[in-house]
């Protein structure tokens, strides 16, 4: 094999490695707006809600206090499709149509990119809710 054949065989190769280092997926940092409510099903009023903004790079945590507790969420991981998340208790995820599945409790929960995703107390008289979107 000639010099010449060796380096048109390696400009490709050099040109695709920028590309397939970008899939290894991104540790941030990314900007976070959280949003806190409380929520009661025994009045019509409800608390205010709170949102906080946080930027983190991944394997940092922020705290939210859901139902007095204080529950560690974490991003784990970040890539082009989405940020994943791993909170320190098990919560129900919540539908975009505002129930949610409590018998279904997972500690690792998916933002899609321009999108959100929510995630709430099991309890069904009174709780909190915790939605996350890129800010």
């Amino acid at each position: 094999m000639t010099k010449g054949m060796i380096l048109r065989a390696a400009v490709p190769l050099l040109l695709l490695a920028p590309a397939l280092a970008g899939c290894a997926g991104d540790d941030g940092p990314v900007t976070l707006e959280v949003t806190t409510q409380d929520w009661t099903g025994w009045s019509r009023e409800q608390p205010e809600p709170t949102t906080q903004s946080v930027t983190l790079t991944e394997g940092e945590s922020f705290t939210v206090t859901m139902l007095g507790d204080e529950v560690t969420v974490t991003l784990t991981g970040v890539d082009d499709d989405g940020v994943e998340l791993e909170t320190s208790r098990q919560l129900a995820r919540k539908d975009p149509g505002g129930g949610a599945d409590h018998d279904d409790l997972t500690d690792e929960f998916t933002l899609d990119r321009d999108g959100s995703v929510a995630f709430t107390t099991p309890s069904l008289d009174g709780g909190t809710t915790v939605t996350v979107a890129e800010g």
